[in-house]
């Protein structure tokens, strides 16, 4: 019976000092409540800040990504342009050295006409016409006006799995009137502006696909889809004309997507790039 009472004595002096314990702590400073709605508050800000970082960041990382893409195409275009002044260097030295040979060819035919018509005051005419029997004369090589322009040209073997944007090199050359087309890149130069007829044609195999396009500079001009279905090889050609001017490139390449396998040619089928003036 005295336990009982004991027990209830000591539940009484906890309730108070419970209670007072909220009373002090109500009256000195902030609730529980009041702590908890702060610790809320910092955490939005927080949470807050932390978005505008991310969003921040992914917005860095676009800019960048697409400042390395521009990059990229900048490099292979001052690529293109090298490899162009490069192949022009190479004719032009072939042009020095042509016209070097012809200088010397000149001035050895100034020599024989001197001993050509020294010889006629010392021989006979039937002497003198022995010698130029004799004597090997050039042959004339038929000059080719500018305003002819034509190139064919072929790859010498399959190409395996392109990337996107990649420029087909179509490197057997089997025509190169005005010699405009250069096989090392794939790029064609007009060398005159006017009207002219552009065709490619690729050869896939066996679930194969591409898409290609012709571009002039950085222009999309046209672009073919190819597909093989069924097992079976399928060609596929296109053909545009179009006006260029002088000094433009034009070439083929893989389109950014919708590239899947390799592109043939072998004897069995060729994948060909053509073009020529109409006027």
């Amino acid at each position: 019976m005295h336990l009982f009472h004991l027990l209830g004595f000591v539940v009484i002096l906890l309730t108070c000092d419970i209670s007072s314990s909220e009373a002090t702590d109500y009256n000195d400073g902030l609730t529980f409540k009041d702590i908890v709605l702060q610790l809320q508050n910092a955490m939005e800000h927080q949470n807050l800040r932390i978005n505008n970082l991310e969003k921040s960041l992914s917005l860095t990382e676009n800019r960048l990504f697409q400042e390395q893409k521009n990059s990229k195409q900048h490099i292979e275009a001052l690529e293109l342009r090298l490899s162009k002044i490069q192949y022009d260097l190479k004719n032009c030295q072939r042009i020095d050295q042509s016209q070097q040979s012809v200088d010397v060819f000149s001035e050895h035919g100034d020599q024989l006409r001197k001993f050509n018509n020294a010889s006629k005051q010392r021989s006979s005419l039937s002497a003198i016409r022995k010698e130029r029997l004799l004597i090997p004369m050039p042959t004339p090589t038929p000059a080719t006006t500018i305003s002819e322009v034509a190139f064919f040209a072929y790859m010498s073997q399959p190409l395996t799995n392109p990337s996107g944007e990649h420029i087909i090199k179509f490197d057997v050359l089997k025509l190169n009137v005005g010699n405009s087309y250069h096989p090392h890149t794939g790029v064609f130069n007009p060398p005159t502006s006017g009207i002219y007829v552009m065709a490619w044609s690729l050869r896939s195999r066996i679930t194969e696909r591409h898409s290609t396009e012709l571009v002039v500079n950085s222009d999309v001009y046209s672009s073919m889809y190819s597909y093989s279905h069924n097992n079976d090889d399928q060609h596929n050609t296109g053909i545009v004309v179009v006006h260029a001017n002088k000094g433009d490139d034009i070439y083929v390449r893989i389109k950014m997507d919708k590239h899947v396998g390799d592109i043939w040619s072998d004897a069995y089928g060729r994948s060909t790039f053509a073009g020529w003036k109409i006027y």
